[in-house]
């Protein structure tokens, strides 16, 4: 047996209704909002359990075909597979890094912030470290 509500009670509700929607859209629930008062009425006075899917006809999204794209390297194979010996297949491999194997240079001298000069093995190091200055 329903209870009749008051003109004071129903906007009271009606406004609770408009905000509890309005709270559920903000926080991603769409699927707990209400789509007529009297469904939140009967949610709110437990005619409805709280499990129960508020709106009935959920959709999902589905392709209409799986799409895969036809590409020439499918069809056409690589050159660099057929032209080049196993050895050099891989053409874009790291390169080995530099080192230096001679004797001139000896070190390295800092003459201002990162301003690095090489020192010969004739040079001296004290002239470096004295020209920025002027001495």
């Amino acid at each position: 047996m329903r209870k009749r509500l008051t003109k004071g009670d129903r906007d009271r509700l009606s406004e609770e209704y408009r905000l509890h929607n309005k709270k559920m859209k903000q926080s991603n629930n769409r699927r707990l909002c209400f789509p007529t008062f009297e469904g939140y009425l009967d949610w709110r006075f437990g005619r409805v359990s709280p499990t129960t899917p508020v709106r009935s006809s959920i959709r999902t999204m589905q392709p209409a075909r799986s799409y895969e794209r036809d590409t020439r390297a499918r069809v056409v194979p690589s050159r660099l597979s057929k032209e080049l010996p196993s050895e050099l297949k891989n053409a874009t491999a790291r390169p080995d890094g530099n080192s230096y194997s001679g004797t001139y240079i000896q070190g390295i001298a800092q003459m201002h912030k990162s301003n690095a000069v090489p020192v010969g093995r004739g040079d001296d190091p004290e002239d470096y470290a004295t020209m920025r200055r002027g001495h």
